[in-house]
């Protein structure tokens, strides 16, 4: 890639709800179009390439009606340069892929599209972020993800476990580019020693590997040890069942909201086992919020135990607990690490990965 040129995102699916991994192309995208390049975000209808007929006509319907409607689009949760073009598709076939000078897979299923995508679609990158998918796969499907990471395609990696696991599959790390974090949205607002900051706050998934019931569990200690009077919160889609009273509920919350949530937080949890990178995590450090985090693999990346964080061992509920009581019961400790957390964050800018990805393209397309 040499000067301005063309450059195609494929997700693997609508960006209607919020997802990080989509959050991460979005600015990626935004980014390199302030910068004059021609940037066409896909977005597929169909991600598998062999479905049986009757969820081909399902899909069909939906593709429909989402292309009549926008419904595809991310503007409900985040506002895309109007630069940027998104392209709602029936499926990652390359017929429905524009010709472009860099092509980028964003997912080990888009990656299994853009192996078979002739030159006229490309150079082939890799921006990878399957950490936590690939640790948790059955044996067939890790032998797949692996496989995409090989042939000619460019492979970028944002945290640490990424690399290990490119490593451990017989690949080859392109770049190294940790994401950003919109620091316009996600700032501090109250000061770490604050008296308003009484509140420990976590991420709800609904995926066994990102740990929520361990959070609450983890939670559910620490009230037992200091008191029940503890106020605690947590985000995301639809409210799991099993979360108890005590805990207040957003579910998805506007930026603004999360960042006034993060800024009312003297600790933010995050219970994942597995994790590429960890946004909710990184955004509390940017909040101000103290942060106490399973080693993920991904939280690598920004954090470091005893100084920037504390980190445990995932699925250690007790030692999870143990951490969130140490900052407790230390005022101290706790206005250090956030601050300190606070200070370090503050390197990830989105200018830097958008500098560190148009370097990567360029070397990749000579």
């Amino acid at each position: 890639m040499n000067g301005l040129c063309r450059i195609v995102f494929l997700l693997p699916g609508a960006g209607r709800i919020p997802v990080g991994g989509f959050k991460v192309i979005y600015e990626y995208a935004n980014g390199l179009a302030r910068r004059g390049h021609e940037v066409i975000v896909i977005h597929p209808a169909r991600l598998k390439k062999n479905e049986r007929m009757l969820r081909i006509s399902l899909k069909a319907t939906r593709y429909l009606q989402r292309r009549l409607d926008g419904s595809f689009r991310p503007d409900s949760w985040f506002r895309i340069d109007q630069r940027v073009t998104l392209l709602w598709v029936p499926s990652l076939h390359q017929r429905h892929i524009p010709n472009a000078d860099v092509v980028i897979a964003t997912a080990w299923q888009t990656a299994e599209w853009v192996h078979s995508y002739g030159p006229e679609k490309g150079v082939k990158y890799y921006l990878i972020h399957d950490y936590e998918h690939y640790m948790t796969a059955d044996s067939g499907t890790r032998e797949r993800i692996a496989a995409t990471y090989s042939g000619n395609i460019h492979n970028i990696v944002t945290s640490p476990a990424g690399i290990e696991m490119l490593k451990a599959c017989g690949a080859e790390v392109d770049a190294y580019i940790p994401n950003g974090i919109d620091f316009a949205t996600f700032k501090l607002k109250t000061d770490f020693g604050s008296a308003e900051r009484r509140a420990i706050g976590f991420p709800s998934r609904p995926e066994k590997f990102k740990g929520t019931r361990d959070a609450v569990a983890a939670l559910d200690n620490v009230r037992k040890k200091v008191g029940d009077n503890i106020t605690a919160w947590s985000f995301g889609g639809r409210k799991p069942d099993y979360l108890p009273s005590w805990i207040s509920y957003y579910e998805r919350p506007s930026d603004d909201l999360l960042c006034d949530l993060y800024n009312s937080s003297a600790i933010f949890v995050t219970a994942s086992h597995y994790e590429g990178w960890g946004l909710p995590g990184a955004e509390a450090m940017a909040c101000g919020a103290a942060l106490v985090s399973t080693e993920h693999g991904g939280v690598r990346a920004y954090a470091e135990h005893g100084r920037t964080a504390l980190l445990s061992a995932p699925k250690d509920i007790d030692a999870l607990a143990e951490n969130v009581c140490r900052l407790l019961e230390n005022s101290d400790l706790r206005k250090n690490i956030a601050q300190a957390g606070y200070q370090h964050i503050q390197r990830f800018t989105w200018d830097k990965a958008v500098d560190a990805l148009e370097a990567a393209l360029s070397h990749g397309g000579k």
